[in-house]
C-alpha cells in the first residue's frame, strides 16, 4: 500500500486547523488532553531508550509534549528541540518551559517534511501523534532518519486501527449529517487512522532505512470529567471547524448526537474512553556503507533481510531478533 503526499489543499487546510486549534479549546482543555495523550509515554520513552545528557527532537509537538517530559528526562546536560507547523501552539509550549525552569528545551516553527536542523544531529527523534498529518510520510521518515546520528533511535506514536478507536468511528457518526462531503479514505488523507493498519508503520519506517524495528501495542484510555465536558472537548478541538458554522439549532443537534452515541463509556460522572495506539521504533544503521533500505520485499509474503545480517545468520553469530511484537 502506498501512502500518498496530500494535495496542496489538504495541506494549507492542515496549516489553518493547527493554527486556529489553540485559540479554539485546546489550551483550555489541556489537562485532559494531555493525559489522555500521554498514555503512549512510557512505551515511546523506552522505545527511545531514554538516558541523561541524550539530545532528541520532537516533531509535531503541539504545546509542548512530549518535549518537555523528555527535558525533565535527559536533564540539564541533555538537550530537546521541538518542532511544530503552529505558531500559537508553540508560544504556549515555550510559556510551560519557562513556567517549569527548564533551559535544556528549545522550540522551533518547522514541517514535518521539510524541516532542516542544518549540521544538528540527534541521539533520538520522537513524534507523538504526529506523522499521521504530515504531507508526506516517507518524506518526513526520510528526514527523521538523516536527523539521527548513525546509531540513533527513532519512537513514533500514531493511533490503531478503527475497530480499536472507538472514539473515531462514533465521533464521525455524530457529524455525519452535518457535513458537506464523506470523509475521505483514512490512509489517503490526514486522518488520525491514517498509519492504524497493522503492519503498515512498520513497513514504511524499514522502507526508510532504519533497522531493528520493532512495534509495541499501546492500549490507552480518554478520561473526562463528565459527559458535558466531553462534548464541549469535541466541539471545541477536533469538531471545531464544522461546529462554528452551524446554526444554534444544528448545534443543539450536533451535540445531543455526541451524547447519545459516548454516554455508553459514562461511569458516575467520569467518561473513559478506550483507544488503541502502536509505537513504532528503529535505529540508524551504524555502518555508513551500510544499505540504509534495510529490507526490501521479496515476495508478498517474505520480507529479505539486510545481506550484512544474512551473512551473520549463516555464520551463526547472531539470530534473528523478533521485529514486532504481537498485539
Amino acid at each position: 500500500m502506498v501512502i500518498e503526499p496530500l494535495s496542496a489543499k489538504a495541506r494549507r487546510r492542515e496549516r489553518r486547523f493547527w493554527n486556529q486549534l489553540i485559540t479554539t479549546g485546546w489550551e483550555r482543555w489541556e489537562p485532559v488532553l494531555q493525559h489522555s495523550l500521554g498514555g503512549v509515554d512510557p512505551v515511546l520513552f523506552r522505545a527511545l531508550d531514554l538516558e541523561p545528557g541524550r539530545r532528541v527532537a520532537d516533531l509535531a509537538c503541539g504545546i509542548g509534549d512530549p518535549a518537555l517530559a523528555i527535558a525533565r528526562w535527559v536533564g540539564p546536560r541533555g538537550r530537546v528541540l521541538g518542532i511544530d507547523i503552529s505558531a500559537p501552539m508553540l508560544a504556549v509550549a515555550r510559556l510551560r518551559a519557562r513556567l517549569l525552569g527548564l533551559g535544556n528545551v528549545q522550540f522551533r516553527r518547522g514541517d514535518l517534511t521539510r524541516f532542516d536542523a542544518g549540521r544538528r544531529r540527534f541521539d533520538g527523534v520522537a513524534s507523538r501523534f504526529g506523522l499521521m498529518f504530515a504531507d508526506d510520510v516517507p518524506l518526513a521518515l526520510e528526514r527523521m532518519r538523516r536527523l539521527l546520528e548513525p546509531g540513533g533511535r527513532i519512537a513514533l506514536a500514531v493511533w490503531g486501527p478503527q475497530e480499536r478507536n472507538p472514539a473515531h468511528r462514533l465521533r464521525y457518526d455524530a457529524v455525519r449529517p452535518f457535513l458537506d462531503e464523506p470523509l475521505p479514505d483514512p490512509e489517503k488523507s490526514a486522518h488520525p487512522l491514517r498509519l492504524g493498519r497493522p503492519g503498515l508503520l512498520l513497513r514504511l519506517v524499514r522502507q526508510a532505512g532504519f533497522v531493528r524495528v520493532l512495534s509495541e501495542a499501546a492500549p490507552t484510555c480518554g478520561v473526562y470529567p463528565s459527559l458535558e465536558d466531553f462534548v464541549r472537548i469535541q466541539t471545541e478541538t477536533a469538531l471545531s471547524e464544522t461546529y462554528r458554522r452551524l446554526g444554534p439549532a444544528d448545534r443543539r443537534r450536533l451535540c445531543e448526537r455526541l451524547r447519545l452515541r459516548f454516554g455508553r463509556f459514562q461511569r458516575g460522572e467520569v467518561l473513559r474512553v478506550p483507544g488503541f495506539a502502536w509505537v513504532v521504533s528503529g535505529e540508524r544503521p551504524t555502518r555508513t556503507g551500510a544499505r540504509e533500505g534495510a529490507r526490501t520485499v521479496q515476495s508478498e509474503h517474505r520480507i529479505r533481510e539486510p545481506a550484512m545480517r544474512r551473512r551473520r545468520r549463516r555464520s551463526g553469530s547472531i539470530s534473528v531478533k523478533r521485529e514486532a511484537s504481537k498485539v
